[in-house]
């Protein structure tokens, strides 16, 4: 390598003292100083006179530009041997031997993950083959179920397992199956929820609750409200069906609310507005000319407190809400609120504590004004 080297440059100094001295007719101080400054003009390292100076010559004297160009191709291939001479051939070798060691450590790697993904693969396929039968050879009694409940004072949105969504409303619980499976699709409620249910007659869908009646739906929109003496249903968009173990207690269409009473088992038919039905699950509270019973029932649903209504007499039922919406209002600004539609008066009863240091639920007394 050195040798090659040698030779390369006595090339290059060859070049160099091409330039023909007879024929520029100078001293030899003068033509040391024009060769520096070729080469500085090579360089491009001369100033604007120089560089006017030089290329003046290579007006004058044609066979300047001959030895500027000899001199240019003398520079690139000093500029070649000093990149050579730069060059570590010992440590080049020693990278590219890691290399090679390298990639033959990853092939006996790749061959090792290669066995031991044809060891797993046997029980993997099995495994696939028993969980496909499991699949599909479901046994009722060994399903799991999920219960979902809205904290107190909340709405809660949440998907079901064939992508339906139901809002719960403040405490109330629905209990499903993880998968749905067999002929229908079947969830249990407490409470109050609003379904959307997806469409699939193949397969349809039951609201169970307390009362001992069902809903059932294909593909609709439809609120069901539960509590302990009546069931409230209401269909937004669609068709459902309300029935007991063995009849069909009436089809809904849309706009319509049904009312069952537990005790009388009575069933009572009315249009609704849905707008004021359904604005729970977006987080308001609708008013129209409602009884003040009625409203109180409401807030004691959604803000998680007991209202006692102190009215033997039941006169406040002759006192309605008039029209009135509210969002984000707090419970003591919605009864002062009342106090201007009816002559009422509250109070907030000091938290009780239990006998497990917990609180109960807080209390609300309303009372009617004394004239």
């Amino acid at each position: 390598m050195q040798m090659i080297l040698s030779e390369i440059r006595g090339t290059f100094f060859f070049f160099v003292c091409l330039i023909d001295v007879n024929k520029m007719k100078m001293t030899t101080n003068q033509h040391i100083e024009r060769k520096d400054l070729f080469f500085r003009y090579c360089r491009d390292m001369v100033t604007p006179e120089e560089k006017w100076q030089v290329e003046k010559w290579v007006t004058d004297e044609p066979y300047v530009a001959d030895e500027l160009d000899r001199l240019r191709k003398a520079l690139a291939i000093q500029e070649k041997i000093n990149r050579m001479e730069a060059f570590d051939v010992s440590v080049a070798y020693a990278r590219v031997h890691r290399k090679i060691r390298n990639r033959n450590r990853r092939r006996r790697w790749l061959a090792g993950i290669y066995r031991a993904a044809a060891i797993l693969a046997f029980p993997l396929f099995i495994s696939s083959l028993v969980f496909a039968y499991l699949a599909f050879h479901d046994d009722p009694s060994e399903i799991a179920y999920t219960e979902l409940i809205a904290a107190p004072g909340v709405v809660a949105r949440f998907e079901l397992p064939d992508h339906s969504s139901v809002w719960l409303n403040s405490n109330s619980k629905l209990r499903y199956p993880v998968r749905f499976s067999g002929k229908t699709r079947e969830v249990e409620l407490e409470g109050e929820g609003y379904f959307e249910v997806q469409s699939d007659k193949n397969h349809p869908f039951y609201v169970t609750t307390s009362s001992g009646l069902k809903v059932m739906a294909y593909g609709t929109r439809f609120n069901v409200s539960a509590y302990d003496r009546t069931m409230e249903t209401t269909l937004a968009e669609g068709k459902i069906a309300l029935l007991n173990d063995t009849d069909l207690l009436h089809e809904l269409r849309p706009g319509e609310e049904v009312t069952f009473h537990h005790e009388t088992g009575r069933l009572d038919v009315q249009d609704v507005s849905l707008h004021e039905k359904l604005a729970w699950k977006d987080g308001k509270i609708i008013f129209r000319n409602a009884p003040l019973d009625k409203v109180f029932a409401q807030l004691s649903k959604r803000y998680n407190v007991d209202i006692v209504l102190h009215d033997e007499q039941h006169l406040l039922e002759k006192y309605s809400s008039r029209r009135v919406t509210f969002t984000n209002e707090t419970i003591q600004q919605i009864l002062s609120y009342l106090e201007i539609a009816a002559p009422i008066e509250w109070a907030i009863a000091p938290p009780e504590q239990k006998s497990d240091s917990t609180l109960v639920r807080q209390r609300i007394d309303v009372w009617l004004k004394k004239e």
